[in-house]
C-alpha cells in the first residue's frame, strides 16, 4: 500500500505535514510494507485554482492507495474518492512520522467532504 502525506518540503521522517492538500510543495509517498519513502513535488500546488484536483491526479497517477491531510477541498475530495483513493483525516500539526505512526495504529478517521473551509 502507498500511504500518502502532503509535506511542506522535500525531506524524510522528521518532516512537517503541509495543512493543505492541494498546497503542499511535496507530497511523501510511504510504501507500508517497506517503509520506504519517496518525495514527490506537486506541481499542481501553484495553480491559480485547480490545485487540488491537480493533486489528486498527481496522488493517482503515483500510485496511491490512501492519502491523508488536514484540509480537502470538495473537488479535491470527490477526485481521490473517484480514484478509489482512501481518504484519512487529520485534525492536529504533526510530523510524517507521527501521521504514519497514527496510521499503523488504526488512528486515523476516514475524512469528509467539506464546503472548503476544515478545521
Amino acid at each position: 500500500m502507498k500511504l500518502v502525506i502532503p509535506a511542506v518540503a522535500e525531506g524524510n521522517m522528521e518532516t512537517e505535514v503541509h495543512d493543505n492538500f492541494g498546497r503542499a510543495t511535496f507530497f511523501a509517498f510511504i510504501d507500508t510494507e517497506t517503509e520506504e519513502i519517496d518525495f514527490v513535488e506537486n506541481t499542481a500546488a501553484k495553480k491559480s485554482s485547480g490545485a487540488g484536483v491537480g493533486a489528486a491526479q498527481l496522488c493517482a497517477d503515483n500510485g496511491a492507495d490512501i492519502v491523508t491531510a488536514y484540509h480537502f477541498g470538495p473537488k479535491a475530495f470527490k477526485a481521490l474518492t473517484a480514484a478509489d483513493i482512501e481518504v484519512l483525516d487529520l485534525n492536529e500539526q504533526k510530523l510524517i512520522k507521527e501521521v504514519y505512526s497514527d496510521y499503523k495504529a488504526g488512528k486515523l478517521a476516514e475524512a469528509e467532504a467539506g464546503p472548503g473551509g476544515h478545521h
